[in-house]
């Protein structure tokens, strides 16, 4: 199992400008990795997955001319085999091309010792620190150039600004980085930085190891987050059948953060929307400051340190309220709602005047403003983190397909509903609220869950009812 601890470290002046230097330095080199990867479709006037080799607007010699066609190892490797012997050992030579293609993030490792020559200064990182720049794109660049299985490409990868590159990363900690002075002061001990002064508000727990670090800058300060491993403990979801006195069902809405099928419900703390007016006052003030002053520096933080405050607390939360639904029951009933389709753009109104073609109003700000208050709830964060709660608590999470969710939960009548409607009244007499009716429906589809199976509906919860009319089966 694996876990992430984030503390607060308290650096040094000099140990605060020399993290900032190593996290400059480190972007410098991220962006200069990341132009190598576009030099040769810059060079061809080409895409970079449709390249021509016959029409080059530079010699493929030109372009490949720094990228030596082998390598040599310079030690023995750390893999072994079953009798102790080192898989790979000094002086064997390997390919950088393979199946035609350049090996791209081993050649970047290897030159990394001309940047050194070259560039001094780069001598004050450590040697693991720096050989990280070069393996994010190792994923974001096949990412862009390659098409999921649906077809689809990710985005450019983008070069980073100083204000956007928010990581520096120690890929091989352990816990004898962790120092207790006599003053009984903790520090983690960083290499090229020195011992950093942290908070140790959270000890780790026994078993578990320290990987690897992770030094991010915030408003507040720098902080690290350590990855921590114990493999002795294994990651296991709970199969939980979901029964009428151990489950229950909760909607997502906007109104309330949630409402579960007891009737209880549960305030939407709308973090930022309290905040907005503070938030558009400060940023007005902003604007009227000279750019870089002290008086702009001075409402720069203010701003941030309020992001920061609506970011943290949109994502506390959700852990508290998972906690809390834990508390209660041992399976949770959820929709498996897509945010994506939640959130989009109204649809196009159109209609024909005189034989033209005219847009017609559809909305546009009103459901922006539905679409702020949707990401303001943060409910895709909230699905998130009870999967995550409910495999630390040995508890279960099942979702469910969220359409006909609305339907009576009594009997499962479909009856036509607007969205405007929001008291259910059926002809089976059940009258209450729409959204703890849905609920009660949502745990009903959920209790049709089949442990390992595929995300259950309200078909299958139809299928089970006519099933017990015919006294076919009997529910948990």
């Amino acid at each position: 199992m694996q876990l992430t601890y984030k503390y607060t470290l308290r650096p040094t002046k000099h140990q605060a400008v020399t993290i900032t230097t190593h996290l400059e330095l480190c972007r410098r080199q991220y962006n200069y990795r990341l132009g190598e990867r576009f030099k040769p479709g810059e060079s061809t006037r080409t895409p970079l997955n449709a390249r021509p080799l016959t029409a080059e607007r530079v010699s493929v010699e030109e372009i490949y001319k720094n990228i030596p066609l082998t390598r040599v190892q310079t030690r023995d490797g750390r893999k072994k085999d079953g009798s102790g012997n080192p898989l790979t050992k000094k002086g064997d030579v390997f390919s950088n091309i393979d199946g035609g293609y350049v090996q791209k993030p081993t050649v970047q490792l290897a030159d990394l010792k001309n940047t050194k020559r070259l560039f001094p200064d780069y001598k004050l990182l450590d040697c693991q620190v720096l050989q990280d720049v070069v393996h994010p794109g190792e994923t974001s660049f096949p990412n862009f150039t390659t098409p999921d299985k649906n077809g689809n490409r990710r985005g450019q990868p983008k070069f980073k600004g100083f204000h956007y590159y928010k990581s520096l990363s120690y890929p091989k900690l352990d816990n004898l980085n962790i120092i207790k002075d006599k003053q009984n002061r903790i520090f983690i001990d960083l290499e090229k930085v020195g011992q950093v002064p942290m908070v140790f508000h959270r000890s780790i727990r026994k078993g578990f190891k320290v990987k690897t670090g992770t030094v991010i800058p915030e408003a507040d300060g720098w902080h690290i987050s350590l990855t921590l491993e114990d493999k002795t403990v294994p990651v296991t979801v709970a199969e939980i059948q979901p029964t009428a006195e151990h489950s229950m069902g909760i909607d997502l809405e906007i109104a309330n953060y949630v409402y579960l099928s007891n009737g209880e419900q549960l305030e939407n703390p709308r973090f930022l929307r309290a905040s907005a007016e503070n938030l558009a006052r400060l940023q007005a003030k902003l604007a009227s400051r000279v750019k870089g002053s002290k008086p702009w520096k001075i409402l720069k933080g203010k701003i941030s340190n309020l992001h920061q405050f609506v970011a943290r607390s949109s994502r506390d939360f959700p852990f508290k309220t998972a906690h809390k639904l834990f508390d209660k029951c041992d399976v949770l009933v959820v929709e498996d709602l897509s945010l994506k389709n939640w959130t989009r753009g109204a649809p196009v109104k159109t209609d024909i005047e005189d034989g033209n073609l005219v847009y017609l109003p559809k909305g546009q700000a009103a459901k922006s403003g539905l679409n702020k208050s949707i990401l303001d709830a943060a409910q895709g964060q909230f699905t998130t983190v009870i999967k995550y709660v409910a495999g630390k608590l040995g508890k279960s999470v099942v979702f469910v397909d969220p359409k006909g969710t609305s339907q009576c939960g009594n009997c499962l009548y479909k009856g036509p509903k607007d969205l405007s409607d929001r008291w259910h009244s059926c002809q089976c007499g059940e009258s209450l609220e729409r959204d703890e009716n849905s609920a009660k429906l949502i745990k009903k589809i959920g209790l049709n869950y089949e442990s390992g199976g595929a995300s259950t509906s309200l078909k299958k919860a139809l299928a089970w009812r006519e099933k017990e009319a015919c006294g076919l089966t009997v529910r948990p």
